[in-house]
């Protein structure tokens, strides 16, 4: 990928990190629907969280749901 080139979901990526620590302070533990810099909102349940972003925008565009806690999980398959 060439510097600078953005990727899938790249920039709501980047809105999740710079509003995280906020985020922790309020919403620990629940799931956020993000597209570009839209926030749809908070939900306890991804299942919840996938629905609302599919109604709200459709299955066939990209929207990201981030469970907003301080360490992301690392998952090592062998």
């Amino acid at each position: 990928m060439a510097a600078g080139e953005q990727t899938r979901l790249s920039a709501e990526l980047e809105y999740y990190e710079s509003h995280k620590e906020e985020w922790l302070s309020s919403s620990r533990g629940r799931y956020v629907v993000i597209k570009g810099h839209t926030v749809l909102g908070f939900f306890d349940a991804f299942e919840a969280a996938y629905r609302a972003g599919a109604l709200e925008w459709g299955v066939d565009t990209d929207f990201l749901i981030r469970k907003v806690v301080e360490h992301e999980p690392v998952f090592v398959v062998y």
